[in-house]
Formats: C-alpha cells, sequence, structure tokens
C-alpha cells in the first residue's frame, strides 16, 4: 500500500491507529513454489492457506497469444520439454504435466507427476481468484504482451487488484501508456540503475520515480535506501527471500512487503515480530 494512501488512513482513524505498524505484505513468489510445483493451482492454493497476501507470478504469451503463467520461456525445469511457450498452443501447453519435474529429494523421487496439474492462463487464475491479489511480471519485452495483459485486466475488473512488474523498459513504458495510470507498476531494472546512481551521488533529491514499487535484490538492500523511495511514496518489496534469518532481517528494515518461496516462513516470523 502507498505510504500516502497509509498516512490519510491514518489520519481518518485517529493517532492511536496510527502508532500501530503497518503489517509487511507476503507475496508467495510463484505461490508456494519452494513445497509445490511453480505457478500451479496448487501452489497458489497452498500459499494463500499459508498466509500469503499476493500471488507472484510471471507470464508469457503461447503461440496463439493466450497468457500463460511459468516463469522461464522455456519448459524445461518444470515440465521437462525444451519447448518455449510461445513455440506452442495453449492446447499444445495443456496437454503438458506441470507438476513432472518437481522433486524435494534432488530426485530421487517427483511426488507430482501425472497429478493433472497444468500450467495456467491469467484468465484461469483471475477467474480461481476474484478477490485475489496479484504481482504479475511480464517476462518477454513484448508491447503486444502488455497490450493483452492490460485488456484482460480490464475484463475482470483487476486494475486495483495487480501490480505489473517487468525488467523492460519497453513493455512497462507501453504498458504504462495504455493503462494510462490505473494499475500499480514496478521499477524496471533502468529505473531502479538511475535511482540507484541519483541516491548513492548525493542527488536522490532530484529523482522522481514514475513507479509505484520497487522490488529489490535483498543481497543489496540497505535501511537507508529503503528509506530513500519510502520518503517517495514508494513501496520496497525484496526478493527473493526464504532463510529464516534473512526474513527477520527484512522485517527489520522495514520493506512493505518480502517476495519468497515459503510464504508459511514469512507469516512465522511476522507473528513473533508481533505483525501478525
Amino acid at each position: 500500500m502507498n505510504k500516502l494512501i497509509k498516512f490519510i488512513i491514518c489520519l481518518a482513524l485517529g493517532f492511536g491507529f496510527c502508532s500501530q505498524p503497518f503489517a509487511v505484505e507476503i507475496l508467495a513468489h510463484r505461490g508456494a513454489s519452494g513445497e509445490y510445483p511453480q505457478s500451479t493451482a496448487l501452489a497458489f492454493d497452498k500459499a494463500l492457506e499459508q498466509g500469503g497476501d499476493i500471488l507472484e507470478l510471471d507470464v508469457h504469451f503461447s503461440k496463439d497469444h493466450h497468457i500463460i503463467i511459468n516463469h522461464d520461456a522455456d519448459l524445461k525445469d518444470n515440465v521437462g520439454v525444451p519447448d518455449k511457450i510461445n513455440d506452442l498452443t495453449l492446447g499444445e501447453i495443456k496437454t503438458l504435466d506441470a507438476g513432472h519435474e518437481f522433486t524435494l529429494d534432488k530426485g530421487n523421487t517427483y511426488p507430482f507427476r501425472n497429478q493433472g496439474l497444468t500450467l495456467l492462463t491469467l484468465n484461469e487464475l483471475f477467474e480461481r481468484y476474484p478477490d485475489g491479489v496479484f504481482n504479475v511480471e511480464i517476462k518477454p519485452n513484448d508491447k503486444r504482451l502488455s497490450e493483452v495483459l492490460w485488456q484482460v485486466i480490464l475484463d475482470y475488473r483487476m486494475e486495483h487488484r495487480v501490480t505489473v512488474a517487468s525488467q523492460h523498459s519497453k513493455a512497462m513504458r507501453h504498458f504504462r501508456e495504455i493503462s494510462g495510470g490505473e494499475v500499480r507498476t514496478s521499477a524496471t531494472i533502468g529505473e531502479l540503475v538511475e535511482a540507484s546512481l541519483a541516491w548513492s551521488s548525493g542527488f536522490g533529491w532530484a529523482f522522481k520515480p514514475q513507479f509505484d514499487v520497487a522490488q529489490l535484490p535483498y543481497s543489496i538492500t540497505t535501511k537507508p535506501y529503503v528509506r530513500f523511495f519510502q520518503k517517495k511514496g514508494v513501496d520496497v518489496d525484496l526478493w527473493t527471500v526464504n532463510d529464516a534469518d534473512h526474513i527477520e532481517r527484512s522485517i527489520s528494515l522495514g520493506v512493505d512487503g518480502i517476495i519468497g518461496d515459503y510464504p508459511d516462513r514469512i507469516y512465522q516470523a511476522l507473528v513473533d515480530a508481533g505483525e501478525r
């Protein structure tokens, strides 16, 4: 939640409420992907059961222009085939076993093979969780994907339930143009480099972010850097945070969200910190 909005809520509800910290949001990275096949309905269901607030996911285009949820452009790591998503139709993709390669014991067993798990479309995800909150990353630098993503968001009235992320300037710039600021967006790599250079050189005061969220790698993030963004009304999420000590440190940094493969670990750390 944007800091300005939080401040307005505080004013409306009184100073007693303002003195209470806002809980850090849990972004379930590809669902509960540490324990279940990534980006499947099972992984997303379990993420919500474990206390996840936001479902984090990545999207690609199929050959016939359906938005497919998967981290990689190819399907080797989860389905076990080298094909790329954009070379396959939705019908072909739906025949593949999305739990085929998942293992918890370095390949001795594959407990989710032949369990009916398939790759999901974004439409299916929105239909499954109509009241959900989502962080959607556009993986390819594709303006057409940005356009279809915006249309799907409109079709399901998800404008205020989605944050759109992308590393790529072209895809993000186009999405912002066509969505007209109706959807929160995260910083691209280029924008984060620009922000970092401004902050580290003492010219942070001159930096004017065009994004709502800075999603930063855990390893490079410090409390002053977090505050730099938050003072400009930008939320800060850290990725990908799975170790218990790193989760605790992330909370101590005062970030707005933690992205991790184990939502239950983040939830428990927030309970221990008195924020849940």
